[in-house]
């Protein structure tokens, strides 16, 4: 009740854009005109502006879950021979943008993922599987449909290029000494599989702050060579962003997401379905609300980084709902650092210019610059990473 609260608060206090004036003309130049940095396609580039993004996303998953309850250790151990304990999954993201025309956007995003978990075996041994892979490239166009004064909405689609890991193997006690085995689904980055997603987002803005909503699907086309599917995932967000100057501003919100069982199975997990709560993808679907909360800044006129953006969010998970048992998320964060490039045509000239970020110095000439891992191991009966 008191997590709920706190979002409920959150959002009536910040949402005073919704009564957004027609005169007013909205303008991604402030920074609550950054959409949070868990959310994805739901804003169009200038023409002719490149955009680079980095970000840094760690999601912590705590303890088993079924339905909408935690599972005791022992209840878990009494009914699978693994328990997970804990999993952080942190990735590390690049995407470049490039505004083809004022109402087209096109983007490409890949990434690499770092993973670790925790668990124990009914027998009290405790371990560690770790899993330094690539993930999926993903790329979209989005569109402008509406940009009428203080409101905007804007369409994103695009589709999953496959080149991550959809099986990945670890030494475990269970293998044969210094060998490897598949492991859990939770343990792997890639789908295996194309995929195609897309999204709609509405923005409102005034003099106060900016107002938003995101809602999008995903969906895989293909069964990949282990013999599985991804099920579909769906999220729909939230958020109201209150702008306290020109550099920066703070934001709150609601997340939903909802995601179906795996169809078919992976040719070993099958074989060992009550080992993992994880191994069986029949009952890894489910939905979950979250709490995401955090600010944006944009660098202010003066140093040579000015205009490059820095978001920062931190998710709470408020409920979950779960198919089955299943690691369930604890908390996350997500940090993105933008810098952009912008050609600017002059007056009755050919000579070109480059901006950097929205509201950096302009620099002269024909061109601008831009200034802007995996390991393994194996420690007995502690350790057992990936190669």
């Amino acid at each position: 009740m008191v997590r709920t609260s706190l979002i409920v608060a959150a959002l009536v206090a910040a949402s005073s854009p919704l009564a957004a004036q027609e005169s007013w003309v909205w303008s991604s130049d402030r920074p609550d005109g950054l959409t949070p940095a868990g959310v994805r396609g739901a804003r169009t580039l200038n023409e002719g502006e490149v955009q680079i993004q980095y970000q840094w996303v760690q999601r912590n998953y705590q303890g088993v879950w079924e339905h909408e309850d935690s599972l005791a250790l022992a209840a878990t151990l009494a009914r699978f021979e693994v328990a997970p304990l804990s999993l952080s999954d942190r990735r590390h993201s690049l995407e470049i943008g490039l505004g083809l025309t004022e109402d087209v956007t096109l983007r490409a995003r890949g990434e690499f993922a770092l993973m670790e978990r925790e668990q124990l075996r009914r027998d009290e041994t405790y371990y560690i599987t770790s899993v330094n892979a690539l993930g999926d490239v993903y790329v979209d166009l989005t569109y402008n449909v509406v940009r009428q004064g203080p409101y905007r909405m804007d369409v994103n689609v695009g589709g999953v290029v496959p080149i991550g890991k959809s099986a990945t193997y670890a030494v475990s006690p269970y293998s044969q000494p210094l060998e490897e085995e598949a492991t859990s689904y939770d343990m792997r980055p890639g789908a295996g599989s194309f995929g195609a997603f897309g999204s709609v987002s509405f923005d409102a803005q005034n003099e106060f702050g900016s107002v938003g909503a995101q809602f999008k699907m995903l969906s895989y086309v293909n069964e990949n060579s282990r013999g599985f599917s991804l099920g579909d995932r769906y999220e729909a967000n939230g958020w109201a962003s209150y702008a306290f100057n020109d550099s920066f501003s703070a934001w709150a919100g609601a997340r939903w997401e909802k995601w179906g069982n795996i169809d078919g199975g992976d040719e070993f997990l099958a074989t060992v379905p009550m080992r993992d709560p994880m191994n069986d993808g029949v009952f890894l679907g489910g939905s979950r609300a979250s709490m995401p909360m955090g600010v944006n800044f944009i660098v202010p006129e003066g140093p040579p980084i000015a205009g490059h953006r820095i978001s920062f969010e931190a998710l709470y998970a408020l409920h979950h709902d779960y198919d089955g048992p299943q690691i369930g998320l604890d908390w996350g964060i997500n940090v993105a650092y933008t810098a952009g490039l912008q050609g600017i045509s002059g007056s009755g000239s050919t000579h070109a210019a480059f901006r950097f970020g929205s509201a950096g110095a302009y620099l002269g000439g024909s061109a601008g610059k831009l200034g802007v891992s995996s390991g393994s191991g194996y420690t007995p009966n502690s350790l057992f990473d990936v190669n």
